[in-house]
């Protein structure tokens, strides 16, 4: 795990970043701190990196968060019924959540994909 002082100065980073293009850009400030938490999370899994990548990593997973959780969200309550006794906004928030766990894994391999496509005649 990467030092201490490092990886609260890139969280620090990542969350005046993510505050500030969440406010320009209209975001749901529940669905950003949820992917917030969700990046933090998966970041405890990741080898130990630079503060610049790590606020990076953590402001990209919360602002994936930001705009595919409303979506996804909106697609769960229609497809499933059930669901939809939560609230959407809980729906976004659990969604927000998944979204920015998994961000960090998903954003280098959709990136790698697009690699290997454009590589291919």
């Amino acid at each position: 795990m990467a030092e201490p002082a490092s990886s609260t100065v890139g969280i620090a980073i990542a969350a005046g970043t993510i505050t500030l293009t969440g406010s320009i850009l209209g975001v749901q400030y529940d669905a950003l701190l949820a992917g917030l938490a969700g990046g933090l999370v998966s970041l405890s899994y990741l080898p130990p990196m630079r503060w610049s990548r790590i606020a990076s990593s953590v402001a990209g997973s919360a602002l994936i968060a930001g705009w595919f959780a409303p979506v996804a969200s909106v697609t769960a309550g229609n497809y499933f019924p059930f669901i939809s006794a939560a609230g959407e906004s809980g729906i976004r928030i659990a969604a927000a959540a998944g979204l920015g766990l998994c961000a960090q894994v998903i954003i280098p391999a959709a990136f790698a994909w697009l690699r290997k496509k454009g590589d291919l005649p």
